[in-house]
């Protein structure tokens, strides 16, 4: 559920939080107040990308949090496969600087705006003005048959999907069948060549590594016996280091026995002239033991050559030229006996073909079955809506190709009238009628997606009188199972409302502000009475908005009990 908005420095808004409450949650404002602002600010959060003009004059940056309690499973899991903290409340926030960057978080943890929709999607479902659309693609419709079915055909259309990989791969080799007997034999020729010099190179994993570090050795070896010549000759030649410290030791050895301090000294003199013997053996030992030999450079410069050679031929890894290495040698293999290889490839093909189209038929009964049930309840749901003697029916046809998600197309069928038939969706239904649907679809759907909050922006798009009734009881029968949050500027709508709010426009200071606020019931009643009147809100106006208020309280029991 969607706790709690806050918003500052977005557009017009200088700052705004609103706590939301269960059920269902009404927001109204005059035209222009900015009701579109708060949708906009509640995208942004969920990671919708937004231009930096959105942010409010003089300020520098735009923030936008908004706050959930009651996180469903599905986005637990998502939660806790990403590394974020499990929690039962998510707070997900995104700051839009003045630069054009922006930082998007949940709870205090950075996050990436893919990651941020992905999210989103379980904890809410947006319905904007422009959404009814969608439901005119077929693709679309078939994913809401299929989410209402369940559970039982997402693992089937899951297995479909796999087959159709192993379909894909196999259709794709059998039409890749060469009969070209010589241009076979070219490629086993090219293949055998290929093989072998992979093999004959027998490249070993962080072989081309240890070869960079020895060639690093042998090219600099001139330098690297300069310099240990260097801090030999510092140690052990005129002026010896190590008899200098030797002398030193012998001086303090004799007055050593008169302070305490002194033979710590002379210890620690001690120290260093073993320090600087076991120094002086290594630099003789690294002399003695530094290559001195060309012939070794130029064969560790043609290793490292062949090794680039072969990476720029067969993959940037020794992995994956073991890898190219050995699909070659079964493709030599299938070559070798071609005959052989095709009645296989043939028999496979067939049998996956096969499996396939036994799937994909489960699928479709399975998926049938569902737009029956589906279908009446969508029926039933759209009668509550004002929808009268209609008809609405779902049909499920087998296309001519086999695709991932099965055979299946899904068609909304609907007739508007009685006695006419049922004709596609986009034939019969307007926009204005197209929400409604929407609206009915989703109120048979709200129990099966396990989203908590339903967001609707304008809904009530060319409705009125009965159908706006039907429409707001509907919303508010809704709000019995999930948080509904509606955008609307009917007074039907509005006056059934558990939490209503005001988003109001305001210049002061001759700067243009809009603020929101929970409206308590005093002030609900001028809201409806400025909704149903005109340019003059009279005395019946009034009354008129109080008995709305009544009127809708009381059938809002009748639904809820």
């Amino acid at each position: 559920m969607l706790t709690n908005i806050h918003v500052k420095n977005f557009a017009i808004i200088d700052e705004a939080d609103i706590d939301l409450a269960d059920n269902l949650n009404i927001f109204t404002g005059e035209t222009g107040a900015g009701k579109s602002l708060l949708l906009g600010a509640l995208n942004m959060a969920l990671g919708a990308r937004t231009l930096k003009d959105i942010i409010r004059a003089d300020a520098e940056y735009a923030l936008s949090e908004v706050t959930f309690t009651g996180i469903p499973e599905a986005a637990h899991r998502m939660l806790e496969e990403e590394g974020f903290f499990d929690t039962d409340e998510v707070v997900i926030s995104k700051k839009l600087l003045s630069n054009g960057r922006s930082v998007l978080r949940i709870n205090g943890e950075t996050a990436s705006a893919g990651f941020v929709k992905e999210l989103a999607g379980c904890l809410i479902d947006i319905y904007g003005q422009n959404e009814h659309q969608s439901l005119l693609k077929k693709e679309n419709q078939l994913s809401i048959v299929d989410e209402y079915a369940g559970a039982g055909l997402e693992s089937l259309r899951e297995k479909v999907k796999e087959q159709y990989k192993k379909y894909s791969e196999l259709k794709k080799e059998y039409e890749n069948l060469n009969d070209d007997e010589q241009a076979r034999k070219r490629r086993a020729d090219l293949l055998e060549y290929e093989i072998n010099e992979i093999e004959s190179a027998q490249i070993k994993e962080g072989e081309e590594e240890d070869l960079k570090d020895r060639h690093k050795l042998l090219a600099n070896a001139r330098l690297i016996m300069e310099g240990l010549g260097e801090a030999h000759n510092a140690i052990e030649g005129d002026g010896r280091a190590s008899d200098s410290l030797t002398e030193a030791i012998r001086a303090l050895s004799r007055v050593s026995e008169f302070d305490e301090r002194l033979s710590a000294m002379t210890d620690a003199l001690s120290d260093i002239d073993g320090v600087l013997s076991d120094a002086l053996r290594d630099i003789n030992d690294y002399m003695e033991s530094l290559p001195d030999d060309s012939r070794e450079l130029e064969e560790t410069e043609e290793r490292l050559d062949l090794i680039m050679k072969l990476k720029a031929k067969y993959g940037a890894s020794v992995k994956q030229i073991d890898s190219y290495c050995e699909k070659a040698k079964q493709e030599l293999d299938r070559l070798s006996d071609y005959e052989g290889y095709t009645e296989k490839l043939k028999s496979e093909y067939a049998e996956a073909e096969k499996l396939l189209a036994k799937e994909c038929r489960e699928l479709t009964k399975m998926r049938k079955a569902s737009a029956d049930k589906l279908g009446e309840k969508i029926r039933e749901a759209l009668g509550e809506l004002n929808f009268n003697q209609t008809e609405f029916k779902i049909e499920i046809s087998e296309k001519d190709s086999f695709s991932q998600g099965g055979m299946d197309e899904c068609t909304f069928m609907m007739s508007m009238n009685p006695g006419e038939s049922v004709r596609p969706l986009q034939d019969v239904a307007s926009g204005g009628e197209l929400s409604r649907i929407m609206l009915g679809i989703k109120s048979v759907m709200a129990g099966k997606d396990g989203v908590g909050t339903l967001i609707f922006d304008e809904i009530d798009a060319g409705i009125s009188g009965r159908t706006a009734q039907k429409v707001s009881e509907k919303l508010s029968k809704i709000a019995t199972g999930h948080q509904v949050i509606c955008i609307t500027h009917l007074a039907q709508l509005a006056s059934m409302a558990d939490s209503h709010y005001e988003i109001l426009k305001q210049v002061d200071g001759g700067r243009t502000r809009t603020s929101i606020r929970r409206l308590k019931e005093a002030d609900i009643v001028n809201e409806l009475a400025r909704l149903i009147g005109g340019a003059e809100l009279t005395d019946k106006v009034y009354e008129s908005a109080k008995e709305m208020k009544k009127l809708a309280d009381e059938r809002k029991k009748e639904i809820r009990s």
